[in-house]
């Protein structure tokens, strides 16, 4: 399994792209910034989005992802003419009436026709396992003020674990525990430690936060654990914080990283 980071930032500043992760060129978890990150053909090469939940910085390059398959459809190519975005039933339909209803963003699971549309939406359930182009996916709810899940990913044996947005949790801790084989978290770390009430309201974590929450990661120290979404405007505090913490395996994500499962 590999794993490229293509954004892991909680806020977009020049040069800071939002939350999206490709992994083995096919599927993407969550969809902040895929069109920043990657060529066309590469792009071409998605066939899956499986999305936490519907907050703009997770699915905003949906609507640019569809925009450009439908100009290679355009210019001839009949290759993977549809992408499938999966998500909870809910975050699908807050999807389609509110951001691919043709006023925000015209409705590319009906063009360029319902029979055939550029984006397909499938329903997915917590805690029920599915399987994409060889990866088994199992969504796990967190929390976060909207519907949200982690996903645990699973392929020829080994584990990872993505988290997305959420506050102190629970569950998602308890699968990680589960794993014969898990090789990495990618946690959510927000805000700084001064910021801790509006991590609280918003459902995030500080580094205060996730010391807390892995306390209940029987393989701390052995199983390297990735932090995602900083806010770019307070990075420089947060890695302060994060270094104090000294925990062995423990680091912020980056741009740059592609990790290798």
């Amino acid at each position: 399994m590999r794993i490229k980071v293509l954004g892991c930032y909680g806020g977009q500043l020049l040069g800071f792209r939002l939350t999206s992760f490709l992994v083995n060129d096919s599927i993407l978890l969550d969809a902040g910034s895929p069109t920043e990150a990657l060529t066309l053909e590469e792009q071409h090469g998605i066939r899956h989005i499986c999305i936490s939940h519907t907050h703009l910085d997770h699915i905003k390059d949906i609507a640019f992802i569809a925009d450009n398959r439908s100009l290679k459809r355009l210019g001839g190519n009949q290759n993977n003419r549809t992408v499938t975005i999966h998500s909870l039933p809910e975050n699908n339909q807050m999807m389609k009436k509110h951001f691919l209803n043709g006023d925000i963003w015209p409705d590319f699971t009906l063009i360029p026709n319902e029979q055939d549309g550029i984006l397909k939406l499938q329903d997915f359930k917590p805690e029920v396992s599915f399987v994409l182009d060889g990866v088994r996916i199992t969504p796990i709810e967190v929390n976060h003020p909207v519907p949200c899940t982690g996903f645990l990913l699973d392929q020829d044996g080994k584990q990872f674990i993505y988290t997305a947005d959420t506050g102190n949790t629970d569950r998602i801790w308890e699968i990680a525990n589960a794993q014969p084989n898990l090789k990495g978290i990618i946690l959510d770390c927000s805000f700084p430690n001064a910021y801790q009430h509006l991590a609280d309201i918003s459902g995030h974590m500080t580094p205060n936060g996730i010391r807390t929450d892995l306390q209940k990661f029987e393989r701390l120290g052995s199983v390297p654990v990735y932090l995602y979404h900083m806010k770019p405007e307070s990075l420089d505090i947060m890695t302060a914080e994060i270094e104090a913490l000294d925990v062995p395996h423990l680091r912020m994500l980056t741009q740059v990283d592609e990790l290798l499962i």
